[in-house]
């Protein structure tokens, strides 16, 4: 994990010294001891013990004006209980930071006592004071400081608390039994921090962050807060970010990894058994949130994205309760399926991603769901999209579900529950789901097909809404062709969207691989339309077309309609007849054009004229 360094000359005297960037101050002892006096500055430092504690180091810094560097050279005669790695004793209350620019270098205890942790970081932090085993080990007030290269915390119930601005938390291998490894948060009735990077995408900036419930945890008040190039993991959640229910303000804009691959974060794993052998626990918990965005991150798989990661014990993938504005974009979501173990042995859990309570404005964009991260092969995954109600808390009431890929799931692809409404479904490749593509529930909660009624007056998921009957569809060289009808709510604007399959759903309705294109329609006063579109798309021999429908207004989406085959049209240009169209076609229309023959009469008049001739050359142009 880290590259060994050589041991450096042992000193127990020198405890500060000038810096380019500011003073360092180097901890040399493993006790919580405080022997100096006066203003406690730099100056101070050692005390008549001539050692320099994390306590005596923190308090220096806090009280000495410009940045600090806090280093570590801790001789492994000091070392206690663990033979690997140096216990800092945590007597009292946590470690306070309120300076600002104050950096904690764990890594330099490693280039003293060379790699003696390869699986983790050389300083650890051990709680020993009863009252405080909530406390945090470092709590974070001031602006700019940096924790670099911390280890386990013990017997605390934070990691890292932050609640200044624009602090960083890098390098670090932290784990334990606590609510959260880092915590961010203003706490009750304090500004909201923000600016703050956990992670980062320089070498070594990554964090392994996993403790008994959350990796990393944001509260409100929060606001911009970044989380980035981290494994994140924990017996709850890997990260959450969380409102509090009584609270008139939100966590808001903070994201969770982002657009390039190095900001990407591996949350996975996160979850645990209750007594009864029910798997709990998600990867991502955003909960009573406003404008999280979570981009490019590895939810569920190992971090190369080809499998399920080892142990996934959380049947959850994403959460998003009661949270306005999330985004979910361009992630990899796959993996989730725990079994239950006890009273639930043997059976099966897991979604990708669900959305609970009244959540507008929900963006789910450019996922792969399901797939391996080329989006080509299964990675065992329960469901896939799931819009529930939540108790106390409403159902979904918009949602925009757009380009993503949800295939191979043992379930549904998309499941919109009884009250949910709003579940807009657009451009998505949709394929190789056990259940159907697109589930609409009816109030009785029964999964399947929901056939089409009349005036489209019934209620459920997405209002049940109507899907369009498809009655030919063709294609060759050129356009797909496709006609059909719409029957629905009377005097309604509609969207269509048309989707290509190598094969129909054993249902007989969907699903939907490739997208093909969209049409607008609108009803009549008896609610139908009618249907004839020509999509430039090319497709495979044998395909089979579906098609959904969507309120305009709204967004509610339809399920997949019935598939039908498309049949293989001829190409009028083709007058060699050898199924391609290229210039053997072009001699043979001039030697019939020459004749007047009427086989080139492509304008049906009657005449073979200059208007065929044109007639062909735009059919020769497209290949048909």
């Amino acid at each position: 994990m880290k590259i060994a360094q050589p041991r450096l000359a042992l000193s127990l005297v020198l405890a500060a010294s000038a810096t380019a960037s500011g003073q360092t101050i180097t901890v040399n002892t493993v006790e919580d001891t405080v022997d100096f006096g006066g203003a406690q500055t730099v100056a101070q430092l050692p005390g008549p013990d001539g050692k320099v504690s994390m306590r005596e180091a923190c308090a220096a810094a806090n009280n000495t004006p410009g940045p600090q560097t806090i280093a570590f050279a801790i001789p492994t005669s000091e070392w206690w209980l663990l033979t690997n790695v140096a216990l800092l004793k945590n007597e009292s209350n946590a470690f306070f930071l309120t300076d600002d620019e104050t950096t904690v270098d764990f890594t330099t205890q490693t280039a003293f006592t060379g790699d003696t942790n390869p699986n983790g970081n050389e300083v650890a932090i051990y709680g020993l004071h009863p009252s405080f085993l909530g406390s945090p080990g470092i709590w974070i007030f001031g602006n700019r400081c940096t924790i670099k290269g911390l280890g386990y915390v013990y017997q605390r119930g934070y990691g890292i608390q932050i609640q200044g601005n624009d602090n960083r938390v890098i390098g670090c291998v932290t784990d334990g039994g606590l609510y959260a490894a880092v915590y961010i948060t203003g706490g009750f009735g304090g500004q909201p921090p923000h600016g703050n990077i956990i992670g980062g995408t320089g070498p070594g900036e990554g964090n392994w962050l996993i403790s008994g419930n959350t990796g990393v945890r944001i509260d409100d008040p929060a606001n911009d807060n970044i989380v980035i190039g981290n494994f994140l993991s924990g017996s709850a959640s890997g990260v959450e970010v969380r409102g509090n229910p009584f609270s008139l303000t939100q966590p808001t804009n903070n994201r969770i990894g982002g657009p390039t691959p190095v900001e990407r974060n591996i949350i996975s794993g996160a979850g645990h058994y209750g007594e009864e052998g029910f798997p709990t626990g998600v990867q991502v918990d955003i909960e009573r949130a406003t404008g999280t965005i979570i981009e490019g991150n590895y939810i569920g798989t190992t971090a190369d994205g080809s499998a399920p990661f080892p142990r996934q014990t959380g049947p959850g993938g994403i959460v998003v309760r009661t949270a306005t504005g999330t985004v979910i974009r361009d992630n990899l979501i796959s993996g989730l399926l725990a079994i239950g173990v006890n009273h639930y042995a043997g059976q099966r859990f897991g979604v990708a991603i669900a959305i609970q309570g009244a959540s507008p404005g929900t963006a789910i964009h450019d996922n792969l769901i399901g797939t391996d991260a080329t989006g080509l092969n299964p990675v065992t995954t329960r469901s896939g999209i799931t819009a529930a109600f939540f108790p106390g808390e409403g159902s979904p009431t918009s949602a925009d579900i757009r380009g993503n890929t949800i295939a191979f799931t043992e379930l549904d692809g998309v499941l919109a529950e009884s009250a949910a409404t709003g579940i807009r479904l657009s451009g998505n490749s949709i394929h190789d789901n056990g259940g159907l593509g697109i589930d609409l529930l009816p109030s009785s909660g029964v999964r399947g097909v929901t056939p089409n009624d009349p005036l489209d007056a019934d209620a459920g998921g997405n209002g049940l809404q109507n899907f369009p009957v498809l009655a030919t569809a063709a294609a060759g060289p050129g356009p797909v062709h496709i006609t059909g009808t719409l029957d629905s709510t009377p005097s309604t604007a509609f969207t269509l969207e048309f989707f290509a399959s190598p094969a129909c759903d054993p249902s007989g309705f969907g699903e939907g691989a490739a997208y093909l294109g969209s049409t607008d329609v609108s009803t009549d006063s008896a609610g139908h339309t009618e249907f004839d579109i020509s999509l430039p798309a090319t497709i495979a021999p044998g395909s089979f077309i579906t098609a959904t429908a969507a309120r305009a207004l709204s967004g509610d989406t339809s399920e997949f309609s019935a598939c039908i085959a498309v049949a293989t049209a001829d190409c009028p240009a083709d007058l060699t007849g050898d199924g391609i169209v290229d210039f053997a076609d072009y001699l043979e229309f001039l030697n019939r054009y020459d004749a007047l023959d009427p086989s080139v009469d492509f304008t049906g008049d009657g005449l073979v004229d200059f208007a065929d001739y044109l007639e062909f050359l735009n059919l020769y142009e497209q290949g048909c």
